[in-house]
C-alpha cells in the first residue's frame, strides 16, 4: 500500500475519532493502517542500512563483516562479485574437471 494513502487513512480516522468516536471496525482499520505504516518505515530503514558502505578518507572499505555478508547476499555494492575468480583461475578449474572426467585426455600446458 502507498505510504501517502496510509497516512491519509490514519489522519482520517484520527479526525473522525476526535469528532464522533470510532466503532470496533473503524478502530481495527485504523490499527491495521498504523501497523502497515510502521512496517513500511521499518523496511525503508532496513533498506537504507543495508546500502551503507563505510569508507575511510583513503578509500579503504571499513564496512562491518555482517553488513558485507548481507550486501553480498542481496548483490549490493558489487559484493557478490568479490568472490568471483578471474578467468585464468576459472580455466584452470575447468581443465582440471575435464581431467577428472576422462583421465586419458592429455592437455598441453
Amino acid at each position: 500500500m502507498d505510504m501517502k494513502l496510509i497516512i491519509q487513512g490514519i489522519n482520517y480516522y484520527a479526525r473522525k475519532e476526535k469528532m464522533y468516536g470510532l466503532d470496533e471496525r473503524e478502530a481495527a482499520l485504523r490499527q491495521e493502517l498504523r501497523d502497515n505504516y510502521i512496517n513500511l518505515i521499518r523496511l525503508s530503514f532496513q533498506d537504507q542500512i543495508e546500502h551503507v558502505k563505510v569508507v575511510d578518507e583513503d578509500g579503504n572499505d571499513l564496512t562491518p563483516a555482517i553488513m558485507k555478508a548481507i550486501q553480498k547476499e542481496k548483490q549490493i555494492h558489487g559484493r557478490h562479485l568479490d568472490a568471483q575468480e578471474d578467468l585464468p583461475t576459472k580455466m584452470e578449474h575447468f581443465l582440471a574437471s575435464l581431467e577428472d572426467i576422462n583421465p586419458d585426455i592429455e592437455l598441453d600446458n
